[in-house]
């Protein structure tokens, strides 16, 4: 998050909870099948647990995930599992108290730990945990976030950092190749095997035998995978981003707000136009997109 912090959307710039099920019906009827709430961070909203329980109710629906830093969940893992939330993915890029509160800005990592454990007892299943590595900042931290991450059975993918336009972290030099963080998990780990991991999307997974964790790479800036990208953002502010990377989006809230008994055909044409916008591969990877959305307002 900016060190200056966020300006808050007015409430009615914000799509109600009603809205965002509508658009989960609509883009369900077209195959989509897996839903993730991500943020900034989702558990700040108010009653997000109804969120869930509306989404999990969409014929068509057969997955509803949830990216968290985690801060919040101890209070509302059980919650969130009875509304039908089925795993979550949790951020976290330190094991160090001090390193996590630099990062996070106010942050207290025994919150993290404690919502890991309450996400355990409510069975959210697999848990993820998503670290990315920056060059001088946690580089140091690769093999014993792995050994945490396999000792307590979870599933940790590290993150190559990318260029973002938020980031205290100037990207040419924080950036650590996906290449060399390989080299690190396997030099701690040689009996490593490639493994499957429900829902792991773009990230290679290797696990050793008899261990319930695993430990993963996503490399999208050494290693792009946009061939293979299937996924597809709704903001907050009802806008369809086809790539986390591009400045295209399609805006759905006049479709959303008509009123009318056209809306789900034109829900359902919007959402094609913005699949069909998808870019076959990003145009400069390595340059931080200045005019693009900041990574806070668009989620993971």
């Amino acid at each position: 998050m900016p060190e200056s912090g966020v300006t808050s959307l007015k409430h009615p710039d914000i799509l109600r909870y009603e809205e965002i099920a509508e658009v989960v019906k609509v883009v369900a009827g077209l195959g989509i099948k897996k839903i993730r709430l991500t943020g900034g961070e989702p558990l700040v909203r108010p009653g997000v647990s109804e969120l869930v329980r509306m989404i999990k109710a969409v014929n068509g629906i057969e997955n509803i995930s949830l990216t968290t830093n985690a801060i919040l969940l101890a209070g509302a893992a059980e919650e969130l599992a009875e509304a039908g939330l089925d795993r979550v993915n949790i951020s976290l890029d330190t094991l160090d108290p001090e390193s996590f509160k630099t990062i996070t800005r106010v942050g207290n990592i025994e919150d993290v730990f404690n919502g890991i454990a309450a996400a355990k007892h409510a069975g959210l299943f697999p848990i993820k945990i998503n670290s990315v590595i920056i060059r001088g900042f946690n580089d140091h931290e690769i093999i014993p976030l792995s050994d945490w991450a396999l000792e307590n059975h979870l599933h940790l993918r590290f993150i190559e950092f990318m260029p973002v336009n938020d980031s205290s972290f100037p990207f040419k030099q924080s950036h650590y190749p996906s290449d060399d963080i390989r080299t690190r998990i396997f030099s701690g780990f040689p009996d490593l095997k490639q493994c499957g991991v429900y829902g792991s999307g773009p990230a290679q997974s290797w696990c050793r035998t008899g261990d319930l964790g695993s430990l993963g790479l996503i490399e999208a800036v050494s290693h792009a995978f946009c061939e293979n990208c299937n996924r597809i953002r709704l903001t907050a502010d009802g806008k369809l981003k086809p790539c986390l990377f591009s400045n295209d989006e399609v805006d759905l809230v006049q479709a959303l707000r008509s009123g009318d008994g056209g809306m789900p055909e034109r829900l359902a044409g919007l959402f094609k136009d913005a699949v069909g916008m998808k870019p076959e591969s990003h145009a400069d990877f390595q340059r931080v997109n200045t005019d693009s959305r900041c990574m806070h307002e668009i989620g993971g």
